[in-house]
């Protein structure tokens, strides 16, 4: 294919993208070399300044000379943003575009997540070995200290593929020393020529009471009128007072609520709502909303998308939302320079870089000319300490996560799961991480620095506990229990310890048997947080807190909680919004709490089979029970297609309530009954008359359930 120069890549994409000229990031791309050779870049520019730009110059070059593109996210929500910007690409032929991709050599570009990357490039390598050029995205996200890790070992593994790379992003300091990592030319662009000039200043509540400082910090943002905002919150239940606190403050609703109440039917298949979503909906009506990892997924994303399309004005939202799809807005706060840190169960303050990444959100062309940053100060150490450091902007040094023992101890294994099982194939994937190359700086100037003893301690570690042995000269084979754990941590990508599938395995061995009671829920609950409903703040239950206090257990919090109301609730169809009231808990979460807890049942499956205990029916049920949300009796039901736990819960109640009563008197479970029922009635009778009619089944389904009874019966149509 005949090359074309670098100057007709430029007028093709200012065509194709519809602008007069390269901006001052794309433009000094340009003349710093970017089309010139394959060498690796890393573009640091303020938001809106061009850095998507700079990478789709050289992808353009890369598409019209024949070669395949990976473009990398950290989250899953910015793919779809990515693929939008990129359709032009697309309706013009140029590209074909795969988004989270099942057939990888399908198009000229995929577009995936820093994860789903690493496991392709590590279990299936010819599939990204194609690749001339990968774009990676958001590289700030080396500085969180739990999605760092997956993004250092991406880029490690691209380093090994020889791969050119193009790193963006909006903050990062230390860019020389990332450049030398990645041997790339650095483009920095200053802050004060982002396109839309951002305003940091700050909110001083110092003087108010602590009482009153919500309504104060509310009045505040009312006055300046300054919306769309982004508030972001440190905590779940701050979102929310919050939100409510600006609700009382607004008079007027500016939205019908039983507009938002439909969407909310639509989008959760129910009507009725928990507490929690009841408030949501209330705040809606005034143009208000919070969002956090308490609401149902589906709720999110409805949030998301108003305020993207200019129906909310005050949005307060925990940290997460700053990773999340591109939210521009005209205002972003920072409600509180501290956050909780699991890691040292302490109050922390919140670094400089994430402040600099939220307000990046703020000051759009669409709002105006100008965006507005600010930062509430709650104490007067706050002013003289915290504020000056994030007005000044100077973000902290990256330091390479990997070091962390359970990072470095999951890699190893990964590496292991993925067939490089010696220990020079594992010491040459660490040799080419950001965590050697930091360390070898920093202490060859004081002592070697032993990589090499380093792995060796891990490894031992590793044997010790389980996970991997020795055979030798082929290196290190995965056993039963670390195959079980790599699989599960692969399929979620969840920041997991390995200590809590030590204790799994633990637990089946001190039982000897597969279990299937409200003991097996509790210990998943207890160890893993991921599958963990979170309890409502200042709220307690009497009947869970007297259930444990009989277990002897004195202390109850989101794991017991979570079981109770998984166990006792979920799995006996209750409704989401009689789960919250009675026992406590955030139910909007149960979907993906569940969902999460099935593949951690799985787990317990298999590694139970590794030691060849049976698995009993009452366990399979229990899987079903739980992925469902259903009683026993109700699981037959939810297994035909479009059956779930709202109509099983009405055929169950109508089984109850009708056919048990006079004048059938039938008896048993459901589906006892209604194969007594098709007995007595026929199958006409059995549809026309009786199912068809219950709430949410129909003609179509109730043919499915006859068909269901008359197998049951050793009927064959």
């Amino acid at each position: 294919m005949m090359a074309i120069g670098k100057e007709d890549i430029v007028k093709e994409l200012l065509t194709l993208k519809g602008w007069e000229k390269l901006n001052i990031t794309e433009q000094k791309a340009f003349d710093e070399g970017l089309l010139d050779s394959n060498r690796n870049f890393v573009v640091v520019a303020p938001t809106a300044s061009g850095k998507t730009g700079v990478a789709e110059l050289a992808m353009l070059q890369t598409l019209k000379a024949g070669g395949r593109i990976a473009y990398l996210v950290p989250m899953k929500p910015l793919i779809s943003d990515k693929e939008r910007e990129l359709l032009y690409l697309k309706q013009n032929r140029i590209a074909g575009i795969d988004a989270m991709p099942r057939d990888w050599d399908a198009a000229n570009i995929v577009i995936t997540t820093f994860e789903l990357f690493y496991r392709t490039a590590l279990t299936a390598r010819h599939h990204v070995e194609g690749f001339k050029l990968v774009v990676s995205d958001e590289l700030h996200v080396l500085y969180d200290p739990l999605r760092g890790f997956n993004l250092e070992k991406v880029i490690t593994i691209l380093k090994e593929l020889n791969l050119r790379i193009i790193c963006l992003s909006a903050t990062f300091e230390d860019k020389n020393e990332i450049g030398e990592w990645l041997d790339a030319k650095v483009i920095e662009i200053p802050k004060e020529l982002r396109v839309v000039p951002l305003k940091h200043d700050f909110i001083d509540l110092s003087k108010v009471s602590p009482t009153q400082q919500n309504r104060a910090f509310c009045e505040f943002l009312l006055e300046k009128a300054q919306h769309p905002y982004i508030v972001f919150c440190t905590t779940r239940d701050y979102t929310k007072s919050q939100a409510l606190e600006m609700c009382q403050l607004i008079q007027k609703s500016s939205v019908n609520i039983n507009d938002i109440a439909k969407a909310f039917e639509r989008e959760l298949g129910r009507q009725q709502f928990t507490d929690l979503e009841e408030t949501l909906c209330n705040c809606l009506c005034k143009k208000v909303a919070f969002h956090h990892s308490g609401l149902d997924p589906r709720l999110r994303t409805l949030v998301e998308n108003l305020f993207l399309n200019g129906e909310i004005d005050y949005l307060f939202a925990t940290t997460g939302l700053a990773y999340g799809i591109n939210f521009p807005a005209k205002t972003v706060v920072l409600s509180d320079v501290t956050f909780y840190d699991p890691n040292t169960r302490s109050r922390v303050s919140v670094p400089v870089y994430m402040y600099i990444q939220m307000a990046g959100r703020a000051g759009r062309p669409q709002f105006g000319t100008e965006g507005y940053a600010y930062i509430a100060a709650k104490r007067i150490e706050e002013l003289t300490s915290k504020i000056p450091q994030y007005l000044d902007g100077k973000i902290e040094k990256a330091y390479s996560h990997i070091a962390r023992d359970e990072f470095f101890r999951k890699a190893i294994l990964e590496l292991i799961y993925s067939g490089r099982c010696t220990d020079a194939q594992i010491l040459g994937f660490f040799e080419k991480t950001f965590y050697n190359f930091q360390s070898r700086k920093v202490m060859g100037a004081f002592m070697p620095f032993d990589l090499f003893g380093i792995i060796g301690r891990h490894v031992k570690y590793l044997c010790d506990a389980g996970f991997i042995t020795y055979l030798g000269a082929p290196g290190y084979k995965l056993t039963d229990l670390g195959q079980v754990t790599l699989r599960f941590l692969f399929s979620t990508f969840a920041p997991y310890e390995l200590t809590p599938f030590l204790e799994l395995n633990k637990y089946l061995d001190d039982e000897g048997r597969v279990t299937f009671d409200f003991d097996l829920i509790y210990t998943l609950s207890c160890l893993f947080e991921g599958a963990r409903l979170t309890k409502i703040p200042r709220e307690t239950s009497q009947q869970i807190e007297d259930y444990y206090e009989t277990r002897g257990v004195t202390h109850c919090g989101h794991a017991e909680y979570s079981a109770y109301a998984v166990f006792f609730g979920w799995i006996k169809n209750m409704e989401e919004y009689q789960i919250e009231r009675e026992f406590k808990v955030y139910a909007s979460q149960l979907p993906q709490i569940t969902e999460e807890l099935d593949k951690l049942l799985l787990v317990y499956e298999l590694l139970a089979r590794a030691k060849n205990f049976v698995i009993p029916p009452e366990f399979k049920i229990l899987r079903d029970r739980v992925r469902k949300g259903v009683r026993t009796e109700e699981v037959p039901f939810v297994k035909l297609k479009g059956i779930g736990r709202i109509t099983a819960r009405n055929l169950y109640e109508y089984c109850k309530n009708v056919l048990s009563k006079a004048p059938h008197r039938y008896s048993g479970t459901p589906l006892d009954i209604l194969k007594t029922l098709y007995k007595d009635t026929g199958e006409d009778n059995f549809i026309r008359v009786h199912v068809k009619f219950i709430p949410g089944i129909g003609e179509e389904k109730a043919k499915r359930i006859l068909e269901l009874v008359k197998k049951s019966l050793g009927i064959t149509s």
